[in-house]
């Protein structure tokens, strides 16, 4: 269930991601509030790891390959590279827990707001052209962080 539901809100992120880059000012409008979940992410992945942030814009601005909804300007290091550009994927997180609670919610909680909320983590959680180039090329900090996420699963699983 849970690859399914991965695969599931990176498709339905990739489709609003392509959706929101042709630059309409409804698009832009409407993206506004993944574009902040999105942003706000990397910014704090990269103040808890080191990463020094300078600059956090959410102001849409033109490129030659169409909008930039916002942007993070940190510090890539062993340890804030990785988990700052794949940060965005924590909110997938919330969204599978959205969904799983779905059941056992309190009477007084609205499907339609699981649904939103499955939604707008699927919308914020999609990673840019740019947050992969950065993972990339920061490949030690990419083996570093796989190797602890492995080391810290592992763990879990014997106690």
């Amino acid at each position: 269930m849970i690859i399914g539901f991965m695969i599931v809100s990176v498709v339905m992120g990739a489709i609003h991601r392509r959706l929101s880059s042709t630059g309409s000012f409804f698009a832009i409008i409407y993206c506004f509030p993944f574009t902040l979940m999105h942003e706000l992410s990397h910014f704090m992945a990269a103040l808890f790891t080191g990463g020094r942030p300078s600059s956090l814009s959410i102001w849409p601005r033109r490129s030659e390959n169409g909008w930039v909804l916002g942007s993070v300007v940190f510090v890539p290091t062993l340890l804030s590279a990785a988990p700052t550009a794949v940060a965005p994927l924590g909110w997938l997180v919330i969204g599978y827990y959205s969904m799983v609670l779905w059941e056992t919610r309190p009477v007084w909680l609205p499907e339609w707001l699981i649904v939103a909320i499955v939604y707008a983590c699927s919308a914020a959680c999609t990673p840019s052209w740019q947050d992969i180039r950065v993972a990339l090329t920061h490949p030690f900090s990419l083996l570093l962080w796989s190797a602890l996420a492995f080391i810290a699963i592992t763990l879990s699983r014997s106690i």
